[in-house]
Formats: C-alpha cells, sequence, structure tokens
C-alpha cells in the first residue's frame, strides 16, 4: 500500500530500500536520502517507475527501485521516493500531464498523501456531537468486568464505575470507552444477557448526567444495540466486524454512529499462541484495506470509520515494537488513527513491571503518539496522559 514511510535513522532506511530488493549498491547510496521523506508505492510498472526515478533526480532527490527496473528486466516494482516536501510537490507538478504507466493515478494518491500528513485537519462525529482531531485526543478505559488484565473488579459495581467516569470527565477525558467483556490474552468470552447486565446502568447513569461521548467496547451486534439506545456514540470493534454479522447491519441502521476497526490476529483465547508476521506493517495495512472495503459496500461511509493496529492482539514483542515505531504509516489509510498501549505487557517485557505500574511506559507510547501526528489514544490514567499532552502541545 502506498505510504509515507516512517524512517528513523539509516538502519531504517537500509531494512526498507532491501525489503523492494534495490542493489547494494543503491542501498548504500540512497539510504541516507531517505532521512528526509520516503514514500513508499506499491506495484509501480516499470515505464512509470523509470519516469519517477529520472523525474526525481532532475529536482535534486532520488527514486530507489528494484534490481531490474533501470536495465527493463522486470514490469513491476515497489518504489521509494526520497526527497522532501518541496520536491515531491514539484514532483506532483510534473506529473500533471503525465498519464501513461498509471501515472495519473500515482499523481493523486501523492496529493492525497501530502494532504494527509502534512495538511488535513480531521473531525470525529458521533451522533450530534463533534470532536476536532487537532492534537491527540484521550479515551479513557472504563472496563466493568471482573476479569481485565489491569482494573478488573475495580469497576464491577455500577456506582464505582460512574465515580470513575466523573474523575475522568474532571480529568479532561475527551471519550469514555465501557468495556462489559475482557479481551486480555486466554480471556473467556461471557453471555450477551452479562455483557448488558454490566454495560447498560453504567452508560445509563453517565448520559443522564453528562453529554460526555460514549463508547461501546464491544464485539456483540445486542450489545451495541441496547449500547446505543441507551446513549452511546461510537463502538468499538476489537473484531473489526468480524465475529458478529450483525454489527454491520447496527451500524447501517445507525448511520451518525462511527465505528473503530481494530486489527487482531485470531481471537483473544488463542490470539498469543504464535502469531506470525513476514511484514506485521504491511499486513496489518492490507487487513484494514479489507475491512474498510467491507465497510463501504455496506454502505458504511467512510467517515465513520477509525482504525487501531492493535498493540498487543496477535502481536509478538517486535511486531508491538515495530508497529509504536512505525505508527505514523497508518496514517496513509485516510482515517483518524487510535493506540491502544497503555498498560500492555509488553511494556512488562521493556522493565519488569505489574500493570498498575506501567504509567511511565504507557506515557512514552503517547508522546510517541503525539510526535507521530496519532489522533487518539486509549488510556487507564487520564490526568497523566491529559498532562503529557498539554505539555507537549506548549512545547509545540
Amino acid at each position: 500500500m502506498n505510504r509515507i514511510l516512517q524512517i528513523k535513522n539509516i538502519k531504517d532506511a537500509e531494512a526498507e530500500l532491501k525489503k523492494i530488493n534495490v542493489s547494494s549498491g543503491g542501498v548504500a547510496a540512497m539510504a541516507s536520502k531517505a532521512m528526509v521523506l520516503a514514500i513508499k508505492l506499491t506495484g509501480v510498472k516499470l515505464g512509470a517507475a523509470n519516469i519517477l526515478k529520472q523525474e526525481m533526480l532532475s529536482l535534486g532527490g532520488d527514486a530507489a527501485v528494484a534490481r531490474g527496473v533501470v536495465e527493463g528486466k522486470i514490469p513491476v516494482s515497489d518504489v521509494i521516493l526520497l526527497g522532501d516536501r518541496k520536491r515531491i510537490k514539484k514532483l506532483i507538478a510534473k506529473l500533471e500531464h503525465q498519464s501513461i504507466f498509471g501515472l495519473t493515478a500515482i499523481k493523486y494518491d501523492l496529493e492525497r498523501l501530502i494532504s494527509l500528513y502534512f495538511d488535513e485537519q480531521k473531525i470525529l462525529k458521533m451522533n450530534q456531537k463533534e470532536i476536532l482531531l487537532n492534537e491527540v485526543k484521550i479515551i479513557g478505559i472504563l472496563n466493568v468486568t471482573p476479569d481485565s488484565f489491569s482494573d478488573g473488579n475495580e469497576y464491577l459495581d455500577p456506582e464505582a464505575a460512574f465515580a470513575r467516569a466523573e474523575e475522568m470527565i474532571n480529568e479532561g477525558v475527551d471519550i469514555i470507552d465501557i468495556g462489559g467483556e475482557s479481551t486480555r490474552p486466554g480471556a473467556e468470552g461471557v453471555s450477551v444477557d452479562e455483557e448488558l447486565r454490566r454495560v447498560i446502568p453504567v452508560i445509563k447513569q453517565i448520559r443522564a448526567n453528562y453529554d460526555i461521548p460514549i463508547s461501546i467496547d464491544t464485539t456483540k451486534s445486542a450489545v451495541a444495540e441496547a449500547a446505543l439506545q441507551t446513549g452511546a456514540d461510537l463502538i468499538n470493534d476489537v473484531s473489526a466486524l468480524r465475529f458478529d454479522e450483525k454489527m454491520i447491519q447496527i451500524l447501517q441502521k445507525n448511520e451518525k454512529i462511527p465505528v473503530i476497526l481494530m486489527h487482531m490476529q485470531g481471537k483473544p483465547r488463542t490470539m498469543q499462541k504464535a502469531p506470525q508476521y513476514q511484514d506485521v506493517i504491511e499486513e496489518i495495512l492490507e487487513f484494514f484495506d479489507e475491512r474498510i472495503n467491507v465497510c463501504l459496500n455496506a454502505g458504511i461511509s467512510l467517515d465513520r470509520i477509525l482504525i487501531d493496529p492493535g498493540i498487543g492482539f496477535g502481536k509478538r514483542q517486535q511486531d508491538n515494537l515495530e508497529i509504536l515505531k512505525k505508527i505514523s504509516e497508518f496514517k496513509c489509510l485516510g482515517r483518524p488513527v487510535v493506540l491502544g498501549a497503555s498498560r500492555k505487557s509488553f511494556i512488562n517485557r521493556i522493565y519488569e513491571s505489574e500493570a498498575f505500574e506501567r504509567l511511565e511506559g504507557s506515557l512514552a507510547t503517547s508522546a510517541l503518539a503525539f510526535h507521530q501526528g496519532i489522533d487518539l489514544v486509549r488510556v487507564h490514567d487520564v490526568k497523566a496522559h491529559k498532562r503529557l499532552i498539554k505539555t507537549l502541545s506548549a512545547i509545540g
């Protein structure tokens, strides 16, 4: 999938160039050029790849292509454009009258990517509520479960849950995400009736007292529907609408309700049993591309879709770290990106800790999200994250 690569050092640049089969000499010559801006284009026709390389060279940049492109030996190549924003905009202008080899589509996608990464501000609409995604917004986690990995049994009582919701509102939360079924690794499912018994009284009490946006964290259509009728504004589905086929129907009936689609390999009970990826970023992007198309084909408009790459959901430690390192690459999908890394066990593998001791690691991930232009973070410790974001915004 076409995207702007997140490259922090020469080693990252070399790895990306090797992925598209650049010659060893080309890797050595071009790695340093990728430190400004690197845009990966996939499946580019031979003629277009050669034109893009020549045009970038004429602008003082470069374009990395696979071995055999220059000699005309292969029909298709991935291409990494190497330059800066100014040069890419000049390239777009030069492609204005180039219609051969699919260059028109490449031009439009380059315009889209530059706008997504540098220019566009998104507005998240939920029922009659709107949130301007001009900086990282905070989704506060409220688990009304006995077995969630971090705060299980703390807010199972509706009064305790409402008190925590009030506390988060006072701390500056933007959305409250309420879940009645644990999705920790190895978690057992619960019945619809039990999940409803846990979440509906809490949603009802919050909505009776506050206008704060409420998200329902569920994979069950019956729970989602009841939550929406009670006052929820957003569906957060860790299965990306795969576990319950009726969930799409709920979204079709509720045209002002958005949905968070999360990536997960497997199911909560089995997801950490030997997950495997060849290229975790590319594979998750392909997953989201497929799920977004499912939504579009069902009449769910693009502006109602958010994505969450699913830290800890069917991921190895190296996968979690790679996602965090390159999370801005998910912006190529053109949808708000949600990061849910708060207190998760990958932090324990960095420094030994219980869930309640992982604030520092959680804050580090939110700082990464801030600097990579991510839209929302889903967290337990609202006050600390609010202060972090406020400080980073003041620094500019």
